[in-house]
C-alpha cells in the first residue's frame, strides 16, 4: 500500500544530516552537470520516469520512523527514485558494457531530476556498483565542485573514516555527502548492488566474497532503540550498513585518481582502481572468513528449521570497521581502535534480518540478541573456537577470535573442515572465461565557459 508523506512540519536538531540527506533529492541548477547530461545522450524511445509521489516503503512504514520523517530528518523517497532502484540490473560488467550501464542509469536519473547535483547521480552509480567507470569518475569529480573552498575536514562520526591528508578535504566531503545519499537509497528496501573482478570465479576467495556479500546487503535499518526512551530513540534513525562503509569506499576510489595502483586493503592485493564494496566489507583475516563463512552456513540451516518461510535470514553488520584496512580509512568508531577484533579483521556483528525480522523481533537491540544468544550463535561460537560478546556489553551479538586465548582447539578442526568444503563448492561453479579487466580511460570534464 502507497501512503503519501506529508510535509515535515518542524526542524529537526541535527542539522548538518538533514541538510546533507535533503541534499541528495534537490533540484540544484549546475551547468557544468549541465555539460556531463549532454555527454550521456539519451536513448531513443526511452521517457523520463516521473519522480512521483514520495511513500514509506518496506523500512519507514515500520514503528518509530515517523517521528524522524516529521521533524524533516529522514526524506523518504519518491516512487520514480525506488522503479530506477529496482530497474538496475544485478548482472556483474565491465569494461564497455559497464559504461553503457553507467551512462542509461544517469540518463534515467537525470531524466527524473533534470538538474539535480552531482553527489545524487553518484550515489544511484554505486548503488548500481558502478563506481569504477569513467561515468562515475565524471560524476564523481563533478560533485568536488561544492566543496572545493573547503579546507578542513569534516567533523563528528565520519571524521575516522579516511587518514587526513591521503585526499583532499574537498574530496572527503564529497563522499560524505554521497554516502549519506546511498544512505537515503536505502530506504526503499532494493538490496545494494556490488561485484568485483573475482564475482563468481572459481577460487576460494570468490565463493567467501560473495556469501558474506550476500548477507551483508540483506540490512536493511538498524532498529536498535525505543523511541520512547530518549537515551535510545536517538539511534532509531541511524541506517546500517551504507553510509560509512560507502564513504570509505569512496575515500579509496577518489585516492585511485591520484594513486591506482596503491594497494587498498588489509588482507587481500586489491589496488585502489579496482575498489568495490564487496571487497571492502568482506576483507576479514582469510582463518576467521573461513570459519565465518562456516558459521554462516550453519546459521542459515538453523534459521530454514526454526523460521521456514517467514522472510528470514542473518545479516552480517559491521564487517571490519574499526581501524584502516585502506591507506585512507583510520580510526575509532567503536571501542580502543587499535586493539580492536573488527580492526584486525577476527570479528563480525550478526543481527537477523529480512522482512520477517521485523515480525519476529519487535523490541529492539536486546531482542535481536537474544533470538540469537538463547539459540544458535550461543553454541556455534565454542563449536568453531569463536569468543561470543553481545549480551555481556549490551550489543550486538558479536563473534570473535578471543585476544587473550586465540583460536580455540574446535576452531582448528572446523578450519580444515571448511576449507576443504569451499575449495569443493569453488570448484563446481561453471567454468567461466578469464575475468576481464576493469577499463578505465582518462576522460577530462570541460568546465562550463566564464560568463
Amino acid at each position: 500500500m502507497i501512503e503519501q508523506v506529508a510535509p515535515a512540519k518542524t526542524r529537526g536538531p541535527d542539522i548538518l544530516r538533514r541538510r546533507l540527506l535533503i541534499g541528495a533529492a534537490c533540484l540544484l541548477t549546475d551547468t557544468a552537470v549541465d555539460s556531463l547530461w549532454s555527454s550521456g545522450g539519451t536513448q531513443s524511445g526511452w521517457h523520463a520516469r516521473d519522480l512521483g509521489a514520495q511513500i514509506l516503503g518496506p523500512i519507514l512504514s515500520q514503528p518509530g520512523w515517523r517521528k524522524w520523517i516529521q521533524n524533516g530528518q529522514i526524506v523518504p523517497l519518491y516512487e520514480g527514485e525506488i522503479a530506477v532502484l529496482k530497474s538496475i540490473a544485478e548482472a556483474p560488467t565491465f569494461g564497455e558494457a559497464a559504461e553503457a550501464r553507467a551512462r542509461q542509469i544517469a540518463t534515467h536519473v537525470r531524466g527524473m531530476q533534470p538538474n539535480a547535483d552531482p553527489a545524487y547521480v553518484a550515489a544511484f552509480l554505486t548503488f548500481a556498483g558502478l563506481q569504477n567507470t569513467n561515468v562515475f569518475k565524471q560524476w564523481h569529480e563533478a560533485s568536488y565542485a561544492k566543496y572545493a573552498e573547503k579546507t578542513e575536514y569534516p567533523s563528528g562520526d565520519d571524521a575516522y573514516i579516511w587518514r587526513r591528508n591521503q585526499i583532499p578535504a574537498f574530496a572527503a566531503w564529497a563522499n560524505v555527502e554521497i554516502g549519506r545519499a546511498v544512505e537515503r537509497l536505502e530506504l526503499s528496501g532494493v538490496p545494494i548492488n556490488s561485484f568485483s573482478k573475482d564475482t563468481g570465479a572459481r577460487t576460494a576467495d570468490s565463493v567467501m566474497e560473495d556469501y558474506l556479500f550476500a548477507h551483508y546487503r540483506v540490512v536493511f535499518a538498524r532498529l536498535d532503540g525505543d523511541e520512547n526512551k530518549p537515551a535510545e530513540g536517538s539511534r532509531l534513525s541511524q541506517l546500517m550498513f551504507a553510509r560509512k562503509d560507502v564513504t570509505g569506499m569512496l575515500n579509496v576510489v577518489s585516492r585511485g585518481y591520484a594513486k591506482p595502483a596503491e594497494n587498498a586493503l588489509m588482507h587481500a592485493k586489491v589496488a585502489n582502481r579496482d575498489m568495490s564494496l564487496s571487497k571492502y566489507v568482506t576483507d576479514f583475516k582469510p582463518e576467521f572468513k573461513v570459519l565465518l563463512y562456516g558459521t554462516g552456513n550453519e546459521l542459515d540451516a538453523w534459521i530454514a528449521r526454526k523460521y521456514h518461510g517467514q522472510g528470514l535470514t542473518w545479516g552480517l553488520t559491521s564487517g571490519v570497521r574499526p581501524l584502516s584496512r585502506t591507506s585512507v580509512r583510520i580510526g575509532n568508531l567503536s571501542g580502543n581502535p587499535r586493539d580492536s577484533a573488527h580492526g584486525r579483521g577476527e570479528a563480525a556483528d550478526i543481527i537477523l534480518a529480512g522482512t520477517g525480522a521485523y515480525q519476529i523481533v519487535e523490541a529492539g537491540r536486546k531482542a535481536w540478541s537474544d533470538a540469537l544468544w538463547k539459540t544458535a550463535l550461543s553454541g556455534l561460537a565454542p563449536k568453531y573456537g569463536l569468543r561470543h560478546l553481545g549480551p555481556s556489553i549490551n550489543d550486538w551479538p558479536h563473534i570473535d577470535v578471543d585476544p587473550d586465548e586465540g583460536l580455540g582447539n574446535n576452531g582448528i578442526t572446523q578450519l580444515t573442515r571448511w576449507r576443504h568444503r569451499i575449495a569443493l563448492e569453488a570448484a563446481s561453479r561453471p567454468r567461466a572465461r578469464a575475468a576481464p579487466e576493469l577499463i578505465i580511460e582518462p576522460r577530462e570534464i570541460i568546465p562550463p565557459a566564464k560568463r
